[in-house]
């Protein structure tokens, strides 16, 4: 392990090792660990705090600005969030997950990968930008939320407040980095060369509620059928209603983009999607990624009624997450939702938004993006703009940004603990990547050049 990745571990151990867990309310949260990865970071980035100017947003929001002397270009900026979701059944982790335990190449812990190892890796190629003495002709922002994991209102969102906060002072952006996107190496999953995922948009997280009231009763008494009855018929009529297939231009690209690595069958598929829309439909049908990649998703995921047995209940409810894929918006899904419910079943939208527009493969920041990942990560890297099918900060900058990059930079090897499961972790030997890709990418955005 060289002087430069011994580094890069002892930063990403350091703020593993702080359970920055956010909640919905704010009085649940433990507020010091925020305080005290703060305070890590003034320590293990000095030059950081004392170069850049900095303010904090909201609870805790993390708000970096590094002002050009000289500016020509839009600036550019880095995301990331400090907050993680529980570690629970902590008997099932192999290594505590507060522990940031070194074991079979990776660092272990709640946060490694989602998301602290993207924050450390912009933090430290900043750090080395400066220390070399880099003089971009732009500004450059790093942002860091603190309740991404959570729905929360705007007013209290980070990543709703900073990008007001830059929109006030007249800030636009020319492109943004944040979590989502990341490169397969050769060999993961079969690929046969790597394959760089780029998310240029996401849709949009919502969540629905179908119910009913009634007058309730005693339940030796229930008639006819009770309210959670009625409730149940209209979930078993939102799963056999799925809203309809569709294909959005990005998904349409995402398709062709993957084509040349898929077996030939499926290869013809993807490389023409309209012309081959039924066999697509049956491989969607079997896929639960490309289904959700091609229409508006319902997943029925809490349900409440009586709070005992022998009581009818007066009121019943369903909640669903519901996923709005770009075309939709959360009045369109209202009515179709509407539509077929049955035994007068009513619903309400309880967390409401409408999907950003995707970002465009055409700009010069994506050309300048593609071109830096094959510098890095080889020419014959596979460049596939993606819909991301979960939720990021980086939905609520579309006010001052049109070019958002859900990219990471990082490697992703099948080492990798998945984000929010047990043992999640990360890989030690690839955490490099990032930092040559980020400082490479703004070299290259300064001056058109390599150096």
């Amino acid at each position: 392990m060289n002087e430069h990745t011994e580094k890069y571990v002892k930063h990403l151990q350091g703020i593993v090792q702080i359970p920055t867990v956010s909640s919905v309310n704010d009085l649940h949260t433990d507020w010091s660990q925020f305080d005290k990865l703060h305070q890590f970071l003034q320590e293990a980035y000095p030059l950081i705090f004392e170069k850049l100017e900095w303010t904090t947003i909201g609870k805790a929001s993390l708000l970096f600005h590094w002002k050009s002397a000289h500016p020509k270009k839009m600036p550019v900026l880095f995301m990331a969030h400090q907050d993680v979701v529980p570690a629970i059944h902590e008997d099932q982790w192999r290594h505590p997950p507060f522990s940031a335990a070194i074991d079979d190449g990776c660092i272990w812990g709640r946060g490694s990968e989602d998301c602290k190892s993207v924050l450390t890796s912009e933090m430290d190629a900043i750090t080395e930008l400066l220390e070399d003495g880099f003089e971009p002709d732009f500004d450059i922002y790093l942002s860091f939320g603190h309740n991404e994991e959570v729905q929360c209102v705007d007013e209290k969102k980070g990543s709703v407040l900073a990008p007001k906060y830059l929109q006030e002072k007249g800030v636009k952006l020319g492109c943004i980095f944040d979590e989502g996107g990341y490169v397969e190496e050769k060999g993961f999953h079969g690929n046969p060369t790597p394959v760089a995922l780029i998310g240029l948009a996401e849709k949009a997280p919502n969540e629905y509620v179908l119910y009913k009231d009634g007058a309730g009763g005693h339940a030796s008494k229930p008639g006819k059928g009770t309210v959670l009855g009625d409730v149940a018929r209209a979930m078993a009529a939102v799963e056999a209603n799925p809203m309809p297939y569709r294909l959005t231009p990005l998904v349409k690209a995402h398709l062709k983009a993957l084509a040349p690595s898929q077996d030939k069958k499926v290869a013809k598929i993807y490389a023409h999607p309209k012309k081959h829309w039924d066999e697509l439909v049956k491989l969607a049908k079997q896929d639960r990624e490309l289904d959700a990649k091609l229409h508006t998703t319902f997943a029925i995921t809490m349900a409440e009624a009586s709070a005992q047995a022998n009581v009818l209940p007066s009121h019943a409810e369903a909640t669903m997450s519901v996923r709005i894929l770009q075309g939709d918006t959360v009045e369109s899904v209202k009515k179709y939702l509407e539509s077929i419910m049955p035994c007068g079943v009513q619903v309400k939208a309880t967390f409401a938004e409408d999907p950003k527009p995707a970002g465009s493969v055409e700009s010069k920041e994506y050309a300048l993006l593609t071109e830096t990942i094959k510098e890095v990560f080889g020419d014959d890297t596979q460049i596939v703009p993606n819909l991301m099918l979960g939720a990021s900060d980086s939905r609520n900058y579309s006010s001052v940004c049109d070019n958002v990059f859900r990219f990471s930079a990082r490697l992703k090897t099948e080492q990798w603990g998945e984000a929010h499961q047990v043992d999640e972790r990360m890989p030690v030997e690839h955490l490099d990547v990032p930092v040559k890709f980020f400082k490479r990418f703004l070299k290259k955005y300064n001056k058109g050049s390599e150096e």
